[in-house]
């Protein structure tokens, strides 16, 4: 991202949450504006779920920073009962816009903060690109947060980009993950049951599809 752009959002290392409100208050329901917005499941979630479909019923899902809401559509259709979260109050009211009758419990909530009420609560949780959003000094943090969101024998599907390349504030954002974030999910209790990867990235030297099971 480049300076002018920083500037405009009011990007603050000591204010990591701001811009988001900024970014989605100047938006409408097209998701203009917003860089991550497919306005559509994201393709790597979409393919694999396509490929395990049927997964949901009787549990639970929890979307993090659900943004326009259509992952946690998705997850719906797939007989989740769904959670989705975003920090931005102007995310939750578009997608609370867009999908009115969609039965999927939106809510404002702050990833840094934690919910301590989600503690293990979810049998299913969704990260796509919220980690990399952030600042690196906030990266222990949210994991943990994340991964207690994680029932027993739950499970977290992480989407994100990788580089090798130290993660430094002045580099974002994004501000992409080392590959250390997998041993960080299983330093928190996790243990990585599927791992794939793609060289086909809009800015970091790979894409990962993890996804991570509570151990019992």
């Amino acid at each position: 991202m480049d300076e002018k752009t920083r500037e405009k959002l009011g990007i603050d290392e000591n204010k990591p949450n701001d811009w988001f409100e900024v970014l989605y208050s100047e938006t409408n329901e097209s998701g203009e504006g917003v860089p991550w917005a497919n306005m559509a499941p994201h393709p790597i979630f979409k393919n694999w779920i396509d490929k395990n479909s049927n997964i949901g019923e009787g549990k639970t899902a929890l979307v993090v920073g659900c943004g326009m809401g259509d992952d946690a559509i998705e997850l719906k259709s797939q007989g989740f009962d769904v959670t989705a979260f975003d920090v931005s109050n102007s995310a939750i009211e578009l997608c609370k816009t867009r999908f009115p009758d969609s039965g999927v419990t939106f809510v404002q909530a702050d990833l840094i903060k934690g919910v301590s009420e989600w503690y293990q609560k979810f049998d299913f949780v969704l990260e796509i690109f919220t980690i990399q959003a952030l600042p690196p000094k906030y990266e222990e943090k949210v994991i943990q947060n994340i991964s207690d969101f994680v029932a027993n024998n739950g499970k977290l599907m992480v989407v994100t980009e990788v580089q090798q390349g130290k993660r430094t504030y002045e580099n974002g954002p994004p501000w992409l993950l080392n590959n250390s974030y997998m041993e960080s999910f299983e330093n928190k209790g996790l243990k990585q049951i599927f791992h794939s990867k793609s060289n086909e990235v809009e800015l970091g030297e790979e894409i990962h599809l993890s996804i991570f099971q509570r151990k019992i």
